[in-house]
């Protein structure tokens, strides 16, 4: 991307979702991510489904500075952050993020996470986005619970097809919010209601 270098903004510090601040065997913090009020526009026809290793022309594996200054109906511009693991590359379309990349301090692309509805991913029964009802997730064939544990706790998050959804953290009852937390099992099904909404889709964790 032979421009990028050029829209560095200030550094964005991430929060952790459920106590502590580094990841130290898995977790993630979805306050660092975008949720269903964004609303993103789409400049055509053209919808991106992320899979485990790509979106579109954007790959797992390829070097940050191969990456196109921009992608017709994807993005059009970049902002890039800071994180205390990594280098954020958020990619946005008519100033509206689409998704983000991030970098583990080795120049590539290592992590590629949604933001906002306007791409999502393929499954059985239809396109899965950020604010869609977790229990399209759930009841994903062979989707899996996962522990994310943190310094000081932890989050659960779940797997399908190794890609990793989270739930959106916004408007959750205190009994699910304590669900999420508790490593000795994820929440339980009845807990998953309307308000229960994907807050992150990613093909991995960025910490």
């Amino acid at each position: 991307m032979r421009r990028i270098l050029h829209w560095i903004l200030p550094v964005a510090a991430l929060l952790s979702a459920c106590g502590g601040g580094h990841k130290s065997e898995g977790g993630a913090d979805s306050d660092s991510v975008l949720t269903a009020e964004i609303v993103s526009p789409i400049a055509g026809d053209t919808v991106f489904n992320l899979t485990v290793d790509s979106l579109g022309p954007v790959k797992v594996g390829e070097k940050i500075v191969s990456l196109p200054d921009a992608v017709a109906n994807l993005y059009d511009n970049v902002e890039i952050s800071d994180t205390p693991d990594a280098v954020a590359y958020t990619f946005r379309l008519a100033d509206v993020p689409q998704f983000t990349v991030y970098d583990f301090m080795d120049k590539q692309v290592d992590i590629i996470a949604l933001e906002g509805d306007a791409h999502g991913v393929a499954g059985p029964d239809g396109t899965i986005r950020i604010g869609d009802s977790f229990t399209r997730v759930l009841e994903l064939p062979g989707v899996v619970a996962e522990w994310q544990a943190m310094e000081d706790g932890g989050i659960w998050y779940w797997k399908w097809e190794g890609l990793f959804f989270g739930v959106d953290e916004m408007g959750l009852s205190v009994e699910m919010a304590d669900g999420l937390c508790d490593e000795h099992r994820p929440p339980r099904a009845s807990l998953f209601g309307p308000e229960v909404k994907v807050g992150y889709i990613g093909t991995g964790l960025p910490f």
